[in-house]
């Protein structure tokens, strides 16, 4: 049966997910049916559809500061921000309120909804070649893995091979159903099954080249992402093997050295950086919910402005310490490029390089990040490493560096990381009178379901301890 939509997709864009007496409130409100393979590519390719992911996650890391009192009224400080972010600051064990929606999850299963009705029906379209609508089904297989990739990194415990199977995701709805109810929470190692499942059935459908532009997904869209599910379950030989994949076609990295800031107390075209698909290093581009990120709402901490050096360009034209014309204690992040959330050939640059660090050839590792490098900092010279350990943190700065403030791969590092004692962080927010201590693998790295969500599924779904 075709689902009906209005202008296309208003199905499950506007609606939430946990307002009524059932798990979805998602109505669809019929003046169209989609009937041809373009409509279901209109569909997938919907302003909101091309947002994934979220930022306010990034309040609980090491990457960035807030103070007291907001410097400025151009930026902010825990005296101005939303209260659930000073929450997430703070680290206190609530987050939302009751009456605070958190649009993370319901935007993330909204999507999730249209492309299940994309998936199921698109094949069964008119107007429209075979490979036409497999490539469509194959994007809105991606987009879907990436949702969940997210969810289950944001409302459960990082991956770990020895508890996975026993560990509570968040429920994996696969279908076009809005009625369900009484849902439950698949295993972190379900839901991971599930994303690597979407994303080998995505790769067979999808073109090898870009049709358009890198809003749209292809095989090497469903690869790049597997590299980062793969690195994420700890899995390095897969990992690395989906990267060098994606690395041998796509290697063009962008040399910041040669762009500026042309207009130092300006917001949107503070600089010459490109970005989205004017950006070279763009494979699949999916955007923040504000599509400039956490552009003049946070300051990098101390921990993190100390990796950058003076002629990184990363600092010179992303940070300031004068915004819209105001001094500024200390260095605000400003970088106005709208942020991909999806992914990018640094990345996968640093994907490799982990990975070769781990489990393959210390010297492609450091060739890897000094290519990086080269075109991050202006004259910069090889490091050159001897032993392994040092390799890999070496590496897992550079991850750090080039990473900042990218939705939340942060928080995403910190508690795969935090499972090697190696790497395990403290995470440190220090205000004026008070310091609040976040310890590695503290159950706050986990967000809270949505207390509406937990309310309609009280006897089948079970809150993350905080």
């Amino acid at each position: 049966m075709k689902t009906t939509y209005n202008t296309i997709v208003s199905m499950a864009l506007t609606a939430l997910l946990c307002a009524c007496d059932s798990f979805l409130d998602i109505k669809p409100k019929g003046e169209r049916i989609p009937e041809t393979a373009a409509d279901y590519k209109t569909m997938i390719s919907h302003y909101d559809i091309q947002k994934m992911g979220e930022t306010y996650p990034i309040y609980l890391t090491d990457d960035c500061y807030l103070p007291d009192m907001a410097f400025s009224t151009s930026s902010q400080g825990l005296n101005t921000i939303k209260p659930s972010l000073k929450r997430l600051y703070t680290f206190d064990r609530q987050v939302f309120g009751d009456g605070e929606d958190d649009t993370f999850w319901s935007s993330s299963y909204s999507r999730i909804f249209t492309n299940n009705v994309v998936i199921r029906e698109v094949m069964d379209a008119t107007e429209g070649s075979t490979a036409e609508k497999s490539a469509i089904r194959g994007e809105a297989l991606v987009n879907r893995a990436l949702d969940y990739l997210y969810l289950v990194n944001a409302y459960a415990k990082h991956y770990n091979e020895a508890t996975a199977d026993a560990d509570a995701g968040v429920p994996l709805l696969l279908n076009a159903d809005i009625s369900q109810t009484n849902l439950t929470r698949t295993s972190v190692k379900g839901v991971y099954q599930q994303i690597l499942a979407d994303l080998n059935e995505a790769e067979s459908s999808l073109p090898e080249e870009i049709s358009g532009n890198a809003f749209h997904a292809t095989k090497d869209a469903a690869r790049g992402l597997r590299a980062r599910v793969y690195l994420y379950m700890g899995n390095y030989a897969e990992a690395l093997k989906a990267a060098n994949e994606v690395i041998a076609r796509h290697d063009t990295l962008l040399d910041l050295t040669r762009y500026e800031v042309v207009k130092p107390a300006g917001q949107i075209g503070r600089t010459n950086v490109p970005d989205a698909d004017a950006n070279p290093e763009s494979i699949f581009i999916k955007y923040a919910p504000y599509i400039f990120g956490l552009s003049s709402q946070v300051f990098p901490s101390d921990s993190l402005l100390k990796l950058y050096e003076d002629a990184d360009m990363r600092k010179v034209l992303f940070m300031a310490e004068t915004f819209r014309g105001k001094p500024l204690p200390r260095p605000i992040w400003v970088p106005y490029v709208r942020a991909n959330t999806a992914i990018s050939t640094p990345e996968l640059f640093l994907i490799a390089a982990e990975c070769e660090a781990r489990v393959g050839y210390m010297p492609h590792a450091l060739a890897l990040v000094n290519k990086l490098r080269a075109h991050r900092i202006k004259d910069n010279g090889y490091v050159s490493l001897a032993d392994k350990d040092s390799v890999l943190s070496f590496v897992l700065e550079e991850r750090r560096r080039e990473l900042a403030f990218n939705g939340f791969l942060r928080l995403i590092d910190l508690k795969r990381l935090n499972l090697d004692p190696r790497f395990a962080t403290t995470v440190k927010h220090v205000g004026d009178t008070e310091t609040w201590v976040l310890p590695p693998n503290d159950p706050r790295y986990v967000l809270p379901i949505p207390q509406r969500v937990m309310r309609f599924n009280a006897n089948t779904m079970t809150q993350n301890e905080r």
